[in-house]
């Protein structure tokens, strides 16, 4: 199995109320369990080019969440995460020194809020796997995709 190392940023695109430092331990953590499993290493990211990837996490509210999702998906409403794929989905992607920018997630903290079933921190991290799975080129359009996809996440938060 071959080891990727990883690097991410984290931001708020508004004023939205989230501790961005209490995230950070918990989604190395759960990169480090998702790199490991052998379900995701038909990824691409999984090339002989690439020893390690970096992304960025966004946190915002609705009303930017709304925005992004009708300006980039045609779909006026608020959504809970939003995923821009810079290298699975883009045939002229770039490595740079063998390091892969696969792009960007967006976390709306208001609908994560809303559609939690436990804890926010428990939604907010299957948000995040969710977006990383995308980045990964993992998509959930049949069933058996989907249900992949709801089972990593599943595991993976269930491990934290």
């Amino acid at each position: 199995m071959k080891t990727i190392k990883s690097g991410f940023s984290l931001t708020k695109l508004d004023n939205s109320r989230i501790i961005l430092k209490n995230y950070k331990p918990k989604i190395k953590k759960m990169l480090e369990i998702f790199l490991n499993l052998p379900e995701i290493q038909s990824s691409r990211v999984f090339c002989p080019e690439i020893n390690r990837i970096r992304f960025s996490v966004s946190f915002c509210n609705d009303e930017t969440i709304q925005k992004i999702n009708k300006e980039y998906r045609k779909k006026d409403s608020p959504t809970d995460v939003i995923t821009f794929s810079l290298f699975v989905d883009d045939i002229n992607s770039i490595v740079y020194r063998k390091t892969a920018d696969l792009g960007e997630i967006i976390v709306s903290i208001e609908t994560a809020k809303r559609q939690m079933k436990e804890s926010l921190d428990k939604e907010i991290l299957t948000l995040i796997l969710h977006g990383i799975l995308h980045l990964f080129g993992f998509d959930h359009l049949t069933k058996k995709d989907y249900d992949f996809v709801v089972r990593i996440q599943e595991k993976i938060v269930g491990e934290l």
